[in-house]
């Protein structure tokens, strides 16, 4: 009796994990394609309007202009990567163990230096809107070129590991697989989920502060508040919006994924995949919103966006050939 018993309660979760998978596969199917295909629009066009001659000359707008280069890559091939596996089971990495390197690098790489862009335009927008003359300084374009290439080189050494540790493994089937039993693997892995999951959420969310202090303080002033340009305070709350963003889309799969590295007993139960799966979307979501966010935060942008758009329109109709009258 007992036995029977134990028999139906195995047959309803495993007809509990099946339901939970395919609620979880049907989800990335139907949203995770509309991400992507809006991922490559916004973000191209966000290089596109970021570099015309209005906003070209910011500091700030140099690490927005590496942050949307940075998401079209992610967008391109980490999403579709991502998506053919948790859609429809299509595993890319274990056609070649190029792409798996290739796949694996990438999937850390480019959050990183989303979040590290982020940071460097937090703090650039602080020294910005400093009442600290020698402050300011620091906010200009020279050095904003200095660190992007500073914080490219390093993420690129930093990252370097999961690319080498990665090898495409024959067991019965082709699998890419990370090798976690080095002591050097875990410390470096370890490290970065600090990083990404604590450190930069910090150091954002700190000098977000900061600056949001000293724009109050702006206020007061009336004559430093003159010389601030109108630009610059749309370019900060340009920045707040978007970390506040990205930071409540990134936080639970952010979480899941630094769970991973401990060792807990549910981690790896229905639930816990069924959680990981549902998670990415706004995790995904969090390398698209910039373009919308800009448009709904900052004037300068939308006027830049429909100049952008009557210029498409009028090559657009200069481009029709008309037929001839006979």
């Amino acid at each position: 009796m007992f036995e029977q018993i134990s028999f139906i309660q195995k047959k309803k979760e495993d007809r509990m994990s099946y339901s939970l998978m395919e609620i979880a596969t049907q989800i990335t199917r139907w949203t995770v394609p509309l991400v992507l295909i809006l991922g490559i629009l916004a973000n191209f066009l966000n290089i596109i309007i970021l570099r015309r001659c209005n906003m070209k000359h910011h500091s700030c707008t140099l690490y927005f202009i590496t942050l949307s280069i940075n998401n079209l890559i992610y967008t391109s091939i980490c999403i579709t990567s991502n998506l053919l596996f948790d859609g429809f089971g299509i595993d890319l990495t274990t056609y070649s163990n190029v792409f798996c390197k290739l796949d694996t690098y990438l999937l850390n790489f480019c959050p990183h230096i989303l979040l590290y862009m982020l940071v460097l335009a937090s703090i650039d927008r602080y020294c910005s809107s400093s009442l600290n003359i020698q402050r300011r300084r620091f906010s200009n374009v020279r050095i904003a070129k200095w660190s992007i290439l500073i914080a490219l080189i390093f993420t690129a050494l930093f990252m370097l590991e999961n690319a080498i540790s990665v090898n495409l493994i024959n067991n019965g089937f082709f699998q890419c697989t990370i090798n976690t039993n080095s002591i050097l693997v875990q410390i470096l892995n370890s490290l970065q989920i600090i990083v990404y999951v604590i450190i930069a959420p910090f150091l954002m969310i700190l000098f977000g502060l900061l600056t949001i202090h000293n724009t109050n303080q702006f206020r007061r002033n009336h004559l430093i508040a003159f010389r601030y340009r109108p630009n610059e305070r749309q370019l900060t709350r340009m920045l707040i919006v978007q970390v506040s963003t990205h930071i409540l889309l990134s936080l639970p799969f952010s979480v899941l994924f630094f769970m991973l590295i401990i060792p807990i007993s549910f981690k790896s139960t229905i639930m816990f995949y069924f959680l990981f799966v549902i998670f990415k979307i706004p995790f995904y979501i969090a390398f698209i919103t910039p373009f919308f966010l800009y448009i709904l935060s900052a004037r300068l942008y939308r006027h830049e966006f429909i100049l952008l758009l009557k210029k498409i329109c009028r090559i657009h109709r200069n481009g029709i050939i008309h037929p001839m009258r006979t």
